[in-house]
């Protein structure tokens, strides 16, 4: 018998709690919402609703209702969809900060993609009829928006560009993108958690392939691995393999 996958957790975020201070300080750090006032935060917030999604957990699926638009709280979302082929395209991941699902619920259209929690991820949602009023009464935070989509029509056309590229190549624009907006600066130095199934996914390329790019990369000393774990150790080493480093965003 196929098992039901449990839905996600849905919290609505009480007015005035340790849990809603720290919800409004993650929020304010999403560039749309940091244009909003105070008291118009407030106010999405109070009309919105906290998920919590486990790694692996959909999120969406391509074709359902896009009447809302979601703000990654903590964790990582994958954006993609799956092949006539069957195989799975990462077209993007969007990380602490990071909205996504602005393209349907802004169109009045349908998903466009599969979004999946990629990691124990939490997630703020709120339906485009409480925040088109907030977005028409302040059109600077509609602005952020078009700005930020527009920055993700840029990286897909980068992305086109990479694929085709050699494989060395594409690999080391593909660890710079990624860790550029998702990765952390320890000791000065950028690291990456991602599974090589997971970077071949966003690359195009099989695990096998990835794999031998890794290898080339750390005997070239430019990349660390452990486990899921990748070090730049070497960054100006790889944007010189990646080539035209003013593409990669």
């Amino acid at each position: 018998m196929k098992r039901k996958r449990r839905p996600a957790t849905s919290l609505s975020p009480p007015k005035s709690s340790p849990a809603a201070t720290r919800l409004r300080t993650a929020l304010a750090r999403t560039s749309f919402l940091a244009r909003l006032p105070e008291d118009a935060l407030k106010a999405l917030i109070a009309k919105g609703q906290v998920k919590k999604f486990a790694k692996g957990a959909r999120i969406y699926r391509r074709g359902d209702s896009g009447d809302s638009l979601m703000v990654v709280i903590e964790g990582r979302v994958k954006i993609g969809n799956t092949s006539i082929h069957g195989r799975e395209i990462v077209h993007f991941y969007a990380g602490a900060g990071e909205f996504f699902g602005e393209v349907a619920a802004l169109g009045g259209s349908n998903r466009a993609a599969d979004t999946t929690a990629s990691e124990d991820s939490e997630v703020f949602v709120v339906q485009m009829r409480t925040l088109l009023p907030a977005l028409k009464a302040h059109p600077e935070a509609m602005f952020e928006i078009v700005r930020t989509l527009c920055g993700k029509i840029r990286v897909a056309a980068a992305i086109i560009e990479d694929n085709t590229l050699e494989m060395y190549s594409r690999t080391a624009r593909g660890l710079l993108r990624l860790a550029r907006r998702h990765g952390l600066s320890v000791g000065g130095k950028l690291k990456l958690s991602m599974s090589q199934e997971e970077l071949g996914r966003f690359l195009g390329m099989t695990r096998e392939n990835v794999n031998r790019q890794l290898s080339q990369l750390r005997s070239a000393n430019v990349i660390k691995t452990r486990g899921t774990e990748i070090t730049i150790a070497d960054q100006d080493a790889l944007a010189e393999i990646a080539g035209s480093p003013e593409m990669i965003d």
